[in-house]
């Protein structure tokens, strides 16, 4: 406040949804003690609150709970009382500031996407934006303007990613390139349209050119001189084309607008996608607490968004975002979003744990929609010893078929727990790769960190033929490494069915990699049984040949590399690997009794969980809920049996 007296704060205090109310605060120590709340309502990290010199209001960015999508200019006095909005934008305005007369607020729109300085009359509205005409550089310096093509497009550029380092130890962007620093590798990065110009200190830059998995990276120095221009082509080399194949690659997780600085478009998502050489872009409406973001973008259908294109395929779905079941993707609704979008959220109407996830993805499902548990587990630990971590729902929804994939949203080890268990009682579920990129924050994970390879069943890239080939499990999940499978030359997702006294199968296994490997190996029946032989430079491995069996089972395969070798990918480490072959000896079910015995165990916890939370709102929502889960073991408990009497 003017007077030095008191500080007009943010606070989430006694607070359930949000970054907090507006309070103030008497300037001593322990002044929260008496603070007072003048703004109570659901702020996303954006108010920022600018007290007028008088000091009788303050001007401040909200969505005004779940009013609006966008964040818009308010004014309220610091006394309390209402706010009056100021602007109605269909973009952001954030960061206000009140000019010394009060006449004038400064602040940042992103009308035209990237952030930009604009001042808004106080009273009267209108609007100017501040262009920057020239920018004065603290020392000198040298142009780098740089081409980049692949030895396909000939002369023609093509989209990218670029790390640059300049010769200050600073990371550069062109000013007109939106800059974000991956959010697992740690690195900054930008994408570009295949064309850019920057200014750097004289000295020797360090550049890194990324298209993808399937394209060799270039990473190379450039000596930069004092008003001089270097210009630069730099082609990339494509050593693998999976799309010809049929195998055509996307990230299951992404996001367009969510709090951060630009304003996303789904073209802006393509033009990413693009500079990551991926096929697919499924991005998804989410919740924010109350808000809706990107809910306008939902088309009924169920396929394609009408923005896509031959090369490029965009579908809008949905996550479904319960803080104690487990967050869920539902892709190819034909008619509408699933609401509300969460369950479980303390403090408010929707705070029961009914209806379940078993409940909205069978909605979900009524509408055609493909389903799955997002960023569920994390690190190397069992998630059954560790309170079932973020997919506490993911072994009841399996089993009943309610959820057809888990997702990898960075390189872990621990979803493997319960996805073997499952995998070795012949439940089908895909294991698929999505890094959950909120891609108009500058921190985030890089859109296409993580992703699934999907063999369409006739090869044509389309939504619904990538779709059904995830359902089936014809899939790969990969945040680097290009891991190939055939066992009797059937791919992943296929059923291979031998006959009584079989004891092998024929095994085809590859790896290719653009950074070194330390590990490529076969896993049969949650068992490391085979390591494929690297190469000299660790960036690929085969192996051909035949694979013991004791009876049915299934085999996939695994490539790991370590973390210090990681670079440019935005990885904790480099990991890919196959969803399963399953194969049946002489007519035998694919059975694992500790498998089984571990879905029992799991719904024991989940129900444990379950009974102790306090939002329930009545006996029979819980009776209902108990009783899926009831299903679900009853499910098990078959399977146990079924195991007993002829499994492991």
């Amino acid at each position: 406040m003017p007077d030095g007296e008191e500080l007009l704060l943010v606070s989430n205090r006694d607070v359930p949804l949000g970054s907090g109310n507006v309070i103030r605060v008497p300037a001593r120590a322990d002044g929260i003690q008496e603070a007072r709340t003048v703004l109570r309502e659901q702020t996303l990290y954006r108010t920022r609150p600018d007290v007028s010199l008088d000091g009788r209001r303050f001007v401040y960015s909200s969505t005004a709970g779940a009013a609006d999508q966008f964040n818009n200019l308010y004014v309220q006095p610091t006394e309390g009382g209402e706010p009056y909005k100021l602007t109605f934008f269909e973009h952001d305005a954030f960061h206000p500031r009140w000019s010394p007369d009060g006449e004038t607020i400064a602040y940042i729109t992103n009308e035209d996407g990237l952030p930009q300085l604009e001042l808004i009359e106080t009273y009267g509205g209108g609007r100017r934006r501040i262009e920057i005409g020239e920018r004065e550089y603290a020392g000198p310096t040298g142009m780098l303007s740089v081409t980049v093509r692949t030895d396909a497009s000939g002369r023609d550029p093509v989209a990218a990613r670029v790390t640059l380092l300049g010769p200050d130890g600073k990371y550069h962007a062109p000013p007109d390139e939106y800059a974000r620093i991956g959010q697992r590798g740690r690195y900054p990065a930008f994408h570009t349209d295949g064309t850019f110009t920057v200014a750097l200190p004289p000295g020797e830059a360090d550049l890194t050119i990324v298209k993808g998995f399937e394209i060799e990276p270039q990473r190379m120095k450039v000596a930069i001189e004092a008003g001089e221009t270097v210009e630069l082509a730099v082609t990339l080399h494509r050593f693998a084309d999976l799309s010809a194949d049929g195998w055509h690659n996307g990230s299951t997780h992404v996001h367009m607008n969510y709090a951060g600085n630009l304003h996303n478009t789904l073209e802006n998502l393509m033009f990413m996608s693009a500079g990551e050489d991926q096929d697919i872009v499924n991005e998804q409406v989410a919740n924010k607490d109350n808000r809706i973001l990107d809910h306008q973008f939902f088309v009924p259908g169920g396929g394609a968004h009408p923005v896509s294109t031959e090369e490029m395929v965009v579908v809008v779905g949905q996550e479904y975002r319960p803080p104690f079941y487990g967050h869920v993707f539902m892709f190819g609704m034909r008619d509408h979003l699933i609401s509300p979008f969460t369950t479980g959220y303390e403090g408010t109407g929707i705070e029961s744990l009914y209806p379940s996830n078993t409940d909205m993805m069978r909605k979900a499902k009524d509408q055609g929609a493909t389903t799955g548990y997002v960023h569920p587990y994390f690190g190397d630990v069992d998630p059954l010893t560790f309170g079932l971590m973020g997919g506490k729902g993911f072994m009841v929804d399996a089993v009943l078929g309610t959820s057809d994939a888990l997702e990898w949203s960075s390189a872990e080890r621990a979803g493997f727990f319960p996805l073997y268990a499952l995998w070795s009682n012949d439940v089908r579920v895909c294991a698929t790769g999505g890094e959950d990129s909120i891609s108009n924050l500058h921190a985030t994970p890089l859109l296409g960190a993580m992703r699934t390879y999907v063999r369409t069943p006739d090869g044509r890239l389309t939504a619904d033929g990538w779709f059904e080939g995830l359902r089936g499990a014809a899939a790969f999940v990969t945040n680097g490494p290009l891991v190939e499978l055939t066992v009797n030359g059937e791919i992943p997702g296929s059923v291979v069915e031998l006959g009584s006294g079989a004891t092998s199968v024929e095994v085809e296994a590859s790896v290719r990699s653009i950074v070194p490997l330390t590990r490529a190996w076969l896993v049969r029946d949650g068992e490391d049984v085979l390591d494929l032989e690297l190469s000299e430079d660790r960036k690929s491995a085969s192996f051909s040949g035949d694979v013991e069996i004791d009876d049915s089972g299934w085999i996939h395969l695994r490539a790991e590399g370590e973390a210090e070798e990681r670079f440019p990918l935005d990885a904790a480490y480099p990991q890919g690997f196959t969803n399963p072959v399953w194969f049946t000896v002489g007519g035998e079910a694919i059975r694992d009794a500790a498998g089984a015995q571990y879905g029992l165990d799991w719904i024991d916890e989940l129900e444990r969980q379950a009974r102790e939370w306090p939002g329930w709102r009545s006996q029979a929502e819980q009776d209902h809920v108990y009783g899926q889960f009831e299903e679900a073991r009853d499910v098990y408990r078959r399977l146990l049996a079924e195991a007993g009497a002829g499994g492991d």
